[in-house]
């Protein structure tokens, strides 16, 4: 397994800057109200993010313990598999918060308000992004490539 690279999530981030900027901006040059993100983005955000690691902590326990309990092999791939997907989202969604802090930001007046709930769904962007990176990590063999010791899964022979 490959862990999600630095330069995958820093390209969503770009990605998320330039959607979220670039849709503000277009939106105020069509005369439309600006987005504010809600104070329930961050929230969610957070708990999905607490969500991801929760998960991942049986299959962590699982690969580093020494007495390794049986682990069904398809809740750990599930759990990889929402690990990468929340790093990658988690990311864009950084970028996103950046993109709507900067147009904030280069407007003549600003908007405590949004600058706050910008800032609170960019805390909770990270948490979901930090958050899939920790579970992804967690959820990978020790290096070496052989398969920690422990008791055999079901249906395996030695």
């Amino acid at each position: 397994m490959r862990f999600t690279s630095i330069r995958t999530l820093v390209t969503c981030a770009a990605v998320g800057v330039l959607l979220a900027g670039g849709g503000q901006w277009l939106l105020t040059r069509l005369g439309e109200q600006a987005i504010v993100p809600p104070p329930s983005w961050s929230a969610t955000l957070v708990i999905i993010g607490g969500a991801i690691v929760t998960l991942a902590w049986p299959v962590r326990r699982s690969v580093r313990s020494a007495t390794t309990v049986a682990l069904d092999p398809l809740y750990a791939t599930r759990v990889v598999l929402l690990a990468k997907a929340s790093a990658l989202a988690g990311f864009a969604l950084v970028g996103a918060a950046l993109g709507l802090g900067l147009f904030f930001l280069t407007r003549p007046v600003v908007a405590d308000d949004a600058l706050w709930w910008v800032g609170a769904a960019l805390i909770g962007a990270l948490v979901l992004g930090v958050g899939g990176i920790i579970a992804e990590r967690w959820c990978a063999y020790p290096p070496g490539g052989e398969d920690p010791p422990g008791p055999l899964l079901e249906g395996e022979r030695t």
